[in-house]
């Protein structure tokens, strides 16, 4: 499912579960836990990505 998903449409999901999950007194439908677990790991992947290749600002350079 995720696989084929661009990066902004795990995002939208993510916050449709949410929604979901807020409306439904703070309880998942069955099966929408798990997918929101998928969607997290993949997010977090990404993130991770963007530091492993020097993508992330780290801040103000000293000597400026």
């Amino acid at each position: 499912m995720s696989e084929n998903m661009s990066f902004t449409e795990v995002l939208y999901r993510m916050q449709d579960i949410r929604k979901v999950w807020k409306a439904n007194d703070f309880r998942y439908p069955e099966g929408l836990k798990e997918e929101y677990d998928l969607l997290v790991a993949v997010r977090r992947e990404r993130v991770n990505s963007f530091y492993r290749d020097d993508m992330v600002c780290k801040g103000r350079k000293e000597g400026n």
